[in-house]
């Protein structure tokens, strides 16, 4: 039978049901315990005969003459329900027969007992629909073999797979104890606007929107790092939020054009303490999720037990991409990123190329966690300069598996610096069109004027992380509903 001769059967056996002046789509429930509790206190709920009012949706129906089987679920457990024609009564259990469909939400009225398999079943002495579903469950989802359609059908996939429906609890997990990580060491959790007029705090194409009421072109933010780092002017010593992010940028299996990332700031810390405390939060949710530092990645072992190494993006480049960055011109680079096959766009600077060329030749082979230090100040217009070194920043990034974590530096709080930053950085956009360059600020410029105190802060992709921690090759992987192409434009 095709689906819509299946959907058509089952928009038949819903009229049956309203016909019988039913309501099948009821907004309240009978339920008295959820069936984790039926299961777990099975035996004290046998010895007193106790009545239970059970719920959840079927997922499997074996009808036997005058009896049937159903085995349910609600979100907690499984359990099986015996239906008996003798108990029910021939009218409604015939109705039950004819109307209830695996995919149904339904309750059952009845008392607990043990079948000769052991298995422990719910003796139904009533019953009620819940919701009727007129389209049916895919039998043996897991055999699907679009990927695809697994994402788009994210509920259908969630339902029929507890190894992705366990990686989302890990997820929530994960981010609970960075928080409460944050709150026990003095940070105060902050909301700053989703909508900027200034898309600020990255290098980032943003999506453009626009207010009707004040006739303003809004951005949606690209990080939340400038506001942020506004409250550090404002006298809070250490803020985080957990932040959705939007770039209107390439997908792959790193990068979503919405995206959650957690950003704190800690003022009085340099990034050399910023290292040391995430070393330690990341081994504490480590512990807390896990039970353990060391997890498989993609095969291979990798270690969140700290000191983490560290390595000079300088070092880093010359070890893999087998040039010096820092002696060479713009041109060596553009050589060497065309031997890899690096499509460069116009408005590509040195730090541009330079950056590809780290990603493509040295990021994939790091796989224990390793801070890469002293960034090149080109594209890292929000750092301080290092005092011995004013060619290079005060910045990180934490690199696991063969993917960037986060990113962090010592925070540029020189307003005049900043200024100068800035501008280099609108230059590059009016003169090589690069839509990634950081815009001008000048409130921020204002508020960094008035004082901001020395400062280090991060921003932790966590998609990246959660990928990493639950053994996913893509972020799609954990994100609950990733953007997908539509299937038929109308």
């Amino acid at each position: 039978m095709g689906l819509e001769e299946i959907r058509e059967a089952r928009v038949e056996k819903l009229k049956k049901i309203r016909e019988a002046r039913i309501n099948p789509y009821p907004a309240a429930t009978s339920r008295t315990h959820a069936i984790k509790e039926a299961v777990e206190s099975f035996d004290q709920f046998t010895d007193k005969r106790s009545e239970l009012f059970l719920a959840g949706r079927v997922i499997a129906k074996r009808e036997h003459g005058g009896s049937a089987f159903l085995d349910i679920e609600d979100g907690t457990a499984r359990i099986q329900l015996f239906f008996k024609k003798d108990s029910l009564g021939g009218k409604d259990y015939q109705f039950f027969s004819e109307t209830v469909d695996i995919g149904d939400f339904i309750e059952a009225r009845g008392t607990l007992f043990k079948t000769k398999q052991s298995e422990k079943t719910l003796e139904v002495k009533g019953w009620g629909i819940l919701a009727k579903s007129l389209l049916p469950l895919p039998e043996k989802w897991h055999g699907l073999q679009d990927v695809e359609e697994k994402y788009r059908k994210r509920y259908l996939d969630l339902l029929f797979n507890p190894e992705l429906k366990a990686k989302f609890a890990a997820r929530t997990k994960i981010v609970e104890h960075l928080r409460q990580y944050l709150i026990a060491n003095g940070f105060m959790e902050v909301e700053t606007p989703v909508l900027q007029t200034i898309p600020g705090g990255a290098n980032a194409k943003p999506f453009k929107t626009h207010l009707d009421t004040l006739g303003l072109d809004l951005y949606l933010r690209i990080a939340p790092e400038l506001y942020l780092k506004r409250l550090l002017v404002a006298g809070f010593e250490r803020v985080f939020e957990v932040a959705r992010n939007f770039r209107n940028e390439g997908m792959d299996r790193e990068h979503n054009p919405e995206f959650s990332m957690l950003e704190f700031y800690a003022a009085y810390w340099d990034y050399e303490k910023l290292m040391s405390f995430l070393e330690e939060m990341l081994e504490h949710v480590m512990r807390g999720n896990f039970g353990k530092t060391k997890i498989k990645y993609q095969g291979k072992d990798v270690d969140f037990k700290g000191p983490y190494k560290r390595i000079t993006f300088s070092d880093l480049f010359k070890k893999y991409a087998g040039i010096d960055y820092d002696k060479s011109d713009e041109g060596d680079l553009k050589r060497k990123a065309e031997e890899l096959s690096i499509v460069i766009e116009k408005s590509m600077t040195k730090g541009n190329i330079g950056d590809e060329i780290y990603k493509k030749t040295a990021r994939p082979n790091i796989v224990d966690p390793t801070f890469i230090i002293n960034h090149p100040l080109e594209i890292s217009p929000l750092a301080k300069k290092l005092d011995d070194d004013p060619s290079h920043v005060a910045r990180f990034q934490l690199i696991a598996g063969g993917m960037e974590l986060l990113n962090g530096f010592s925070e540029l709080n020189d307003p005049m610096d900043q200024h100068e930053r800035f501008e280099a950085q609108e230059k590059i956009a009016k003169k090589l069109g690069g839509e990634e360059a950081h815009r001008m600020d000048e409130d921020f410029i204002e508020a960094l004027e008035y004082g901001m105190p020395p400062a280090a802060g991060v921003g932790i992709g966590l998609d990246r992380l959660v990928a990493l921690f639950t053994d996913s090759r893509s972020i799609r992987e954990i994100i609950l509903f990733p953007l997908m192409r539509p299937q038929r434009e109308e």
